[in-house]
């Protein structure tokens, strides 16, 4: 059975480990993604995947455009992805593929879908949520009213993919649990084996949070049982948070106990990242993860590292599964009593830590994801 995986924006690194869980777990139930991509698609990996180029123009960055040209690529983007769709409709039709899954999108496509020739597609039709929050004002309502519009269009099926089951009574609505993205370009190191320095590591673009200069100041300052290693990637999307955190180099960069780290890490290097880590910290305070989930966090439990988060990352999953410590990040002493003892008991604890989160893995899947999606495949 072939399916078309369409995307239309310029990736980045969670969208490649999404699309490659993607393919791989395709593959293993025994089917044949395709990619549909607009033209001169600038992919950042080979997915050894057969790819056909929806004609409609090449896709649009908003890498470095400031807020006019950013409005202009805005508009441009709207019409080509109609024009995508168009195409990628008349392409599934006329090459027998039994579904599209468009795997990351936002309420503009489905705005998009109302206005191609994609709501009355043949070809079933999955549209997305993943990595979306409703948290800013309006998206909630806008994404209400374009879901109900949807509802007489048979073939076109919304997904949320969020632990967070917020959302009833949509007819067109489901929720997918969101996936672990486990090791699938390396070999693993294996469980941790007590060695020392316990190596923590807070990877992904940078951001300036309070909660992060908690930590490093807990690193830094605080006794523990064992040695311990903190490391840092310092890439950052914009000044505020060049700023913030050429900040903290100059502050911790000279104590052994931080190591950070410049490198873009993709694919192999990315993977390795994360293997040689033994916990994992996602510790922003945002609300956008009461809605969605943390990229960062679904890594690290998919390499089977137990995690430090804040109390806003995805909370239900340490409400039912001990997989780490959640910190609220209210109180210094609190929070530095957490950490402590959290690392002091780090041995002992682990082989619950690792329990827990294979238990987890049962439930948080490409399996149950691909499955979710199928489900709506013709038939």
């Amino acid at each position: 059975m072939k399916i078309a995986i369409l995307e239309t924006v310029v990736p980045s690194g969670h969208e490649v480990e999404y699309d490659r869980g993607l393919v791989n777990e395709f593959r293993a139930q025994g089917h044949s993604p395709v990619f549909f991509v607009p033209e001169n698609y600038p992919f950042k990996t080979d997915y050894g995947t057969p790819v056909e180029y929806m004609s409609g123009g090449e896709a649009v960055s908003y890498s470095k455009a400031g807020f006019f040209r950013k409005a202009y690529l805005s508009f441009t983007r709207e019409y080509r992805r109609k024009c995508w769709f168009d195409s990628a409709c008349r392409i599934a039709s006329e090459k027998d593929f039994s579904l599209i899954v468009i795997p990351t999108a936002t309420p503009r496509y489905l705005r998009s879908i109302l206005h191609s020739n994609l709501r009355k597609s043949k070809v079933p039709v999955v549209v997305n949520l993943q990595v979306f929050s409703f948290e800013k004002k309006g998206r909630l309502p806008q994404f209400l009213s374009l879901a109900k519009k949807l509802e007489k269009y048979s073939n076109i099926h919304i997904t949320i993919t969020s632990p967070n089951h917020f959302l009833t009574n949509l007819p067109n609505v489901e929720y997918i649990n969101p996936p672990f993205y486990k090791p699938t370009l390396i070999k693993p190191n294996g469980d941790y084996d007590g060695h020392t320095p316990l190596n923590l590591s807070l990877y992904g673009f940078y951001r300036h949070d309070d909660n992060v200069r908690m930590l490093c100041d807990i690193f830094a300052k605080e006794n523990f049982d064992i040695p311990v290693r903190f490391t840092l990637q310092a890439v950052t999307s914009n000044k505020k948070d060049e700023d913030s955190c050429n900040e903290l180099i100059a502050l911790y960069g000279n104590n052994p106990r931080f190591n950070f780290t410049k490198a873009y890490l993709r694919d192999e290097s990315w993977q390795k990242a994360l293997d040689d880590s033994d916990v994992i910290l996602a510790p922003y305070n945002s609300k956008q993860y009461l809605y969605t989930y943390s990229a960062m966090c679904f890594n690290a439990l998919g390499f089977k590292k137990p995690v430090i988060i804040s109390d806003s990352v995805n909370p239900q999953l340490l409400d039912e599964y001990k997989v780490g410590i959640k910190l609220g990040f209210k109180d210094y002493e609190e929070t530095k009593d957490k950490v402590v003892n959290f690392i002091n008991n780090f041995k002992t604890d682990y082989p619950q830590y690792l329990s827990e989160i294979n238990r987890a893995a049962e439930v948080y899947s490409f399996e149950n994801v691909v499955k979710g999606f199928l489900k709506y495949k013709a038939v």
